[in-house]
């Protein structure tokens, strides 16, 4: 059985990032950046959250603040704006789903190795780590041929290191009530996207819940 981690720098495409845009403009603005950088690979641009950086963003996804009907910069009409242009319709295919029974080994720091101009400290791929070993399986459906096999670990990037959600909240407020040692029934699914021509697996958890301890 293999390890994967459940981190988006295991996910491949453009656009495989935090799924809800955050509500801070700092973090906010990193999150845009991820989907559509208007720095170079080398970091040169403007400062991430300007207005500079902001109106080449616009610009970059057509729309223009110079128009009398346009939303004011910065404004909850503009990020909706720039919202909908960077979170086109999903497509889903489901290639396996796990149930599983799990125990909680924890929560740690971690720190992306990747190698862009972001990392590892505003990539959003640094952040809290939650670990579950994997005691036995309930039920294992692969209806995709590349469906991933029986697991024996699931590790899933919680939160990032700028504070950022990585999963819905309910998930993480669940798993950030557990202690170590734990068990729980655990549920994901290994999903293939499609979205705005680009492809990319992803692993979202489905259901988790603490099991009564025997």
């Amino acid at each position: 059985m293999k390890r994967f981690l459940i981190c988006l720098f295991a996910i491949v495409g453009p656009l495989a990032a935090q799924s809800t845009a955050p509500e801070d403009w700092s973090a906010w603005a990193l999150w845009a950046e991820k989907l559509q950088p208007v720095t170079d690979a080398e970091g040169h641009g403007p400062d991430i959250g300007s207005d500079e950086w902001a109106q080449a963003l616009a610009k970059k996804l057509g729309i223009f603040n110079e128009k009398a009907d346009a939303p004011a910069l910065r404004s909850k009409e503009w990020r909706e704006a720039i919202e909908s242009k960077l979170q086109p319709k999903q497509n889903r295919e489901l290639l396996s789903s796990h149930d599983t029974e799990a125990r909680f080994e924890g929560i740690k720091d971690h720190t992306c190795m990747g190698l862009t101009a972001l990392c590892p400290d505003r990539c959003g791929h640094s952040g809290k780590l939650a670990s579950f070993s994997i005691l036995r399986y309930l039920d294992y459906q692969k209806p995709g041929e590349y469906g991933d096999p029986k697991q024996e670990r699931f590790d899933v990037l919680i939160e990032d290191n700028h504070g950022n959600t990585k999963v819905p909240s309910a998930i993480r407020d669940s798993v950030m009530a557990l202690k170590a040692g734990d068990v729980v029934r655990l549920k994901w699914n290994h999903d293939y996207v499609t979205q705005a021509g680009s492809k990319f697996p992803e692993r979202p958890i489905i259901s988790l819940k603490p099991l009564p301890k025997p």
